[in-house]
């Protein structure tokens, strides 16, 4: 390289040290563009370019990095709604809250914007629809109208595997009624943690469905499928969102969780602010594109040590190895879309451990409820960033979808179906194998 010959015959008014100096900075330059070439997106920034840099208690309530100042600004009116608690209108009966409803603001459910806990007053629980009421079970109420049900979560005692572990037992009680019958099926279901949302919208939907293999046609015994569904305007949609990817889009997902969450009606369509029965809706088309664009733009934490350090390694090494990585996969690219709410979302390669598709989980994890195309048996893969701050976020959090995991290893234990042979490689590897495979999800 005939760098510094160059600049020593330029600039000979230089001292030797500004010489050297300048040289430095020529070389350090040079080797940083080598090295971004050719190591790639760095695994550390899990969210890419809105990655958040905080790993505190409060680091799932930071807004992503690379937003402007006006999308900050934004991000900042909208959380103050997203926090907002509901009540009944007195000014519009029957307006507002309720009459039944699980909970009264987001963020009763959603702590910190992590995962909620396994108890009544913050988990809800859904019920086939031929039950005569529900999906969700909708356990409070405004004054003068009974609930649906009372809701009483036990704890049955389990050993598999020589591991103690529990499952839930919920018990459903109508006014003024005796128990209802265990033979009806019931999910507790805790809320998913919102981190990266606008980052999984953005990515294509051909990557998705490339990742489907529903007739396990390589043989390896996964068979992931997209979960189609017709959205309210008729349409098919690739559903993303929700335990059983029953929701296509951020808005969506909102727009449910405030009519089955709290009972608040929402508008029929992007353009009128009426809801289905042609009356004002409770949350207009301003407030729900709001509350949207907050989950939309919440990032997803750096991971805890850098992506070239032993640790890492050695545990991207075993999770491989266990075959994890064909539903949990580990990186994906969201699309150049130039509608992304927000600029920062386009072309980022993300670290999210997901392939959003469906995924039978075997008989443990079958709660008898099926959900739209979704059968009892299978749930979309949960993304894994920010999985080791959930107890740092929730000190009270536990994992799957109902809580019933206490750690993450019972969580892996429950895993059947097919992840049922990454279930079993876990078992066999040696106790430092897997101290050192749990080390590193707790640096996710």
């Amino acid at each position: 390289m005939r760098l510094c010959p160059v600049l020593i015959g330029r600039f000979k008014f230089l001292s030797s040290r500004r010489l050297r100096a300048a040289c430095g900075a020529a070389l350090l330059v040079l080797a940083l563009a080598f090295l971004g070439a050719h190591i790639g997106p760095d695994s550390q920034r899990a969210a890419g370019a809105m990655t958040v840099t905080n790993r505190t208690s409060a680091s799932f309530e930071q807004p992503a990095g690379g937003l402007s100042a006006a999308e900050l600004s934004r991000h900042a009116t909208a959380d103050l709604l997203f926090d907002r608690t509901h009540v009944p209108l007195a000014s519009h009966p029957g307006a507002g809250l309720g009459p039944r409803f699980v909970a009264q603001s987001c963020i009763a459910c959603h702590v910190r914007n992590g995962r909620g806990r396994a108890l009544p007053d913050e988990a809800l629980v859904r019920v086939p629809r031929p039950a005569g009421f529900g999906p969700q079970v909708q356990d409070k109420s405004v004054l003068g109208i009974e609930p649906e049900a009372a809701v009483i979560l036990q704890w049955r005692r389990i050993r598999d595997r020589g591991a103690a572990l529990r499952e839930p037992d919920v018990v459903l009680i109508p006014p003024g009624g005796a128990p209802i019958a265990p033979t009806l099926a019931r999910s507790l279901r805790i809320a998913p943690p919102l981190l990266g949302m606008g980052l999984l919208e953005a990515v294509p939907e051909s990557t998705i469905t490339a990742l489907a293999d529903p007739d396990d046609a390589d043989g390896n015994g996964i068979s992931g499928r997209a979960h189609w569904w017709p959205g309210p305007d008729g349409q098919r949609r690739l559903g993303r969102f929700g335990w059983k990817a029953n929701s296509a889009t951020v808005r969506d997902q909102s727009a449910a969780a405030y009519r089955e969450d709290m009972g608040l009606t929402t508008p029929l369509s992007a353009q009128s602010n009426l809801d289905a029965a042609g009356l004002p809706a409770d949350i207009s088309n301003h407030e729900l594109n709001l509350v949207t664009y907050y989950s939309q733009t919440l990032g997803a934490p750096r991971t805890g040590q850098p992506a070239r350090s032993t640790l890492v390694r050695r545990g991207q090494e075993l999770f491989g190895q266990l075959r994890c990585a064909g539903c949990h996969v580990p990186s994906l690219r969201t699309g150049p879309a130039p509608q992304a709410v927000v600029v920062a979302m386009r072309d980022q390669t993300i670290w999210p451990y997901t392939d959003l598709l469906l995924h039978d989980m075997g008989p443990g994890l079958d709660d008898g409820v099926a959900e739209q195309g979704a059968t009892s048996r299978e749930w979309r893969t949960t993304p894994l960033w920010g999985l080791g701050l959930t107890q740092k976020v929730n000190p009270q959090a536990t994992f799957l979808h109902d809580g019933r995991a206490r750690s993450l290893e019972e969580a892996i234990l429950w895993h059947g179906g097919e992840a049922a042979q990454s279930r079993d490689r876990y078992l066999a590897l040696a106790p430092g194998q897997r101290r050192t495979l749990l080390r590193w999800l707790q640096q996710l």
